[in-house]
């Protein structure tokens, strides 16, 4: 498998999470080419703020291989990582994070350059963005689109 694989794995994550009334934002962790955690939003559902999908696929993978540090590991996810979700990265030492596209241009802009792992992307852009913008739409989040489609 490749980073192709695996980020369309992380899709199909960000897809249950969207068919679950979710923002459409999946991740899995993978070791050795395979995976060993998988995670999605679930922040509605459970009205947790920090149930983001990166930190339930990094969660899954610690308990699956029984320790709190991935430095041989790599994190797929369908969206870059919020600043949230990129402290707790640079906490269990994953070294690279591969991203499916980035819907805020402030971090396409700032962000990649000031990231504490190896940013790889975008891979699936089209359909990571895709999907997320669609949501946003949905929901009418005129003020993230507004600011995204700015000059």
């Amino acid at each position: 498998m490749d980073d192709i694989d695996f980020m369309r794995a992380a899709l199909a994550e960000a897809e249950a999470a969207d068919a679950a009334g979710e923002y459409p934002v999946g991740a899995v962790v993978v070791r050795g080419g395979a995976i060993v955690g998988r995670g999605r939003n679930t922040a509605v559902a459970s009205h947790d703020p920090t149930a983001h999908a990166e930190i339930a696929a990094i969660r899954a993978a610690c308990r699956a291989l029984g320790r709190t540090k991935l430095a041989d590991c790599t994190l797929y996810t369908t969206l870059y990582p919020c600043p949230m979700c990129e402290m707790t990265i640079k906490e269990v030492r994953l070294p690279r994070v591969v991203f499916g596209g980035s819907p805020y241009r402030w971090v396409r802009e700032v962000k990649f350059a000031q990231a504490p792992f190896a940013p790889h992307g975008p891979v699936l852009e089209a359909e990571c963005r895709g999907l997320f913008t669609r949501k946003l739409r949905e929901l009418g989040r005129e003020d993230i689109l507004g600011y995204e489609e700015s000059p």
